[in-house]
């Protein structure tokens, strides 16, 4: 072949990137906006759970960032007295510390009308989450599960939930049991070298139980790492697997 024929045959191959995973979007100028509107659509999600089945089952992130969001939603007139609520997880702390998550949604979540709401904490009074592990992960997996909402937080390594982009390094088969979709381990122990605590977390296959699926993010520095993930096939990120395998697409909700 000749150099003008190779040249056209060069013009005719075109490299195909890849498609972004599906994820819908709903972007707000500001935090408050966000957390009103999320708390809306999530009310929305759970009286449609009481209606179709007379409870509802709700899993919610830690962290700074839903406070606002946890504060509004407690304001949402449904019957919270038939809803549960639970900790998509927890660090290994007494419920008095003030890095615990059951703390941050009693404070924050059960208040004015979802005071009644019930709560199912995963910390027990263990030195570790190991010893806890199969007494918790029985609970959530009976009185838990399956979740009609999850609302995730994402932090700037790309990780969820307490899954880490190092889970797994020192046991692969611990990333398998966390990220796989459909699992057969609803709950487990993690241990970071990114964090100073050991936690307790659900896994991928628990929260993809879920029909809703939210994920709560602000900051342009997240939201690159998000768009990132959700661009690159070769992603390890945590964040991947949830774009990836879940059910249905989840919904970004995103301020600056």
């Amino acid at each position: 072949m000749g150099e003008r024929g190779m040249k056209m045959q060069a013009e005719r191959l075109k490299v195909i990137e890849p498609l972004p995973l599906p994820l819908h979007e709903r972007l707000f100028d500001d935090g408050e906006q966000l957390a009103q509107a999320l708390a809306k659509q999530v009310a929305a999600d759970l009286r449609g759970a009481l209606a179709r089945h007379g409870e509802a089952c709700i899993a919610l992130s830690g962290g700074n960032t839903p406070k606002r969001f946890f504060d509004a939603l407690s304001t949402q007139t449904l019957d919270w007295a038939r809803v549960t609520v639970l900790p998509v997880d927890e660090r290994w702390l007494p419920p008095e510390h003030p890095r615990s998550n059951e703390r941050l949604l009693r404070e924050h979540l059960c208040k004015n009308n979802a005071a009644v709401a019930r709560l199912l904490p995963m910390y027990r009074p263990t030195p570790t989450p190991e010893m806890a592990l199969m007494p918790v992960l029985t609970k959530i997996a009976n009185e838990g599960l399956p979740l009609d909402v999850v609302v995730l937080g994402m932090g700037e390594d790309g990780h969820v939930a307490s899954l880490f982009p190092d889970l797994g390094y020192d046991n692969p088969a611990l990333r398998e049991i966390g990220l796989q979709p459909r699992g057969r381990a609803p709950v487990m122990s993690v241990r970071t070298t990114a964090m100073p605590e050991p936690r307790m977390t659900l896994t991928l296959s628990a929260i993809f139980t879920a029909p809703a699926i939210y994920l709560h993010i602000e900051g342009e520095s997240k939201r690159a790492v998000l768009e990132g993930a959700q661009r690159d096939p070769r992603s390890a990120l945590p964040i991947r697997s949830v774009l990836s395998g879940a059910p249905v697409a989840p919904t970004l909700y995103w301020s600056p």
